[in-house]
């Protein structure tokens, strides 16, 4: 009889270990699945196509579905309408529209989508300078810039390092207006901005908002104090328009922004296709 007890006793204690053992390894499984899930949620594209699908349940929601108040029916009927309207708006340039867009985009991340301090470096490596794409400098630059310039940060980050000189660049056989990735960087490294999480955030609202309804990488440019936007993208060499617009942009060859040397007045020039 003890044998058969002792017997039970091993048997069940095998049997716990064994569950304890599978437990174990399906929490962690479980965790680090969690884990890579979570780091893919916050990242850039992942962000655009949530506020893409909720602008779309916010503009396409029938608001007699779902048993408002005569009060709030019209209330939300109007901003409703308001988005539609800065939704179509903002495509053709519209600044007014632009802000509007962008703010609702801001309030979705932050209080829907749940972006904070920690994981908005997973959309843009802003506390690992190393990291940050020339695009990402340009983007921090010109958020900063804008904070006391307005429509002339552009024009005042040029005038500041001198940047409206003819370069040559190399495969060209003629100097032309251009601002490189290296220069960028080095304005970067020089200014040492301190960028708390409202900043942060803005610059991952501009870059989802330039993509999914702006003018891609010139989106900011293009709202400057400027006459246009001739752009060398370091990123493509693809045209790039707006199906909704008349004028194009072209992307040449690597090298930041690039200024035709027929349009010096306000060092960017326009190339309407």
């Amino acid at each position: 009889m003890n044998v058969v007890n002792i017997l039970l006793i091993f048997m069940v204690l095998i049997i716990g270990g064994v569950l304890v053992f599978y437990m174990i390894k399906k929490n962690k499984n479980a965790e680090e699945e969690e884990k890579v899930v979570d780091e893919k949620s916050y990242t850039l594209d992942s962000m655009m196509d949530f506020i893409k699908q909720r602008l779309d349940e916010i503009t396409k929601v029938n608001l007699y579905d779902i048993g408002l108040s005569e009060e709030e029916l019209k209330r939300r009927k109007a901003k409703k309408y308001e988005l539609r309207k800065a939704l179509k708006g903002c495509t053709y340039g519209d600044v007014n529209d632009k802000k509007y867009v962008k703010e609702l985009i801001y309030d979705l991340l932050y209080k829907e989508y749940g972006v904070n301090e920690i994981n908005i470096s997973k959309a843009i490596p802003f506390d690992i300078p190393s990291l940050l794409s020339a695009q990402d400098k340009f983007d921090i630059i010109i958020h900063e810039y804008k904070k006391d310039f307005g429509y002339e940060a552009l024009t005042q980050m040029i005038k500041k390092y001198n940047l409206a000189e003819l370069k040559y660049i190399e495969g060209e056989s003629k100097p032309s207006y251009v601002i490189t990735e290296k220069e960028i960087g080095d304005i970067y490294e020089k200014e040492k901005f301190s960028l708390d999480f409202s900043d942060k955030l803005n610059i991952v609202t501009q870059r989802i908002y330039q993509h999914y309804k702006g003018y891609s990488s010139i989106d900011e440019i293009r709202d400057m104090n400027i006459d246009g936007v001739s752009g060398r993208s370091i990123w493509s060499s693809r045209k790039l328009f707006k199906p909704s617009c008349t004028n194009r942009w072209r992307l040449f060859r690597p090298n930041f922004w690039t200024q035709s040397t027929k349009s010096l007045r306000q060092y960017l020039d326009i190339l309407p296709r």
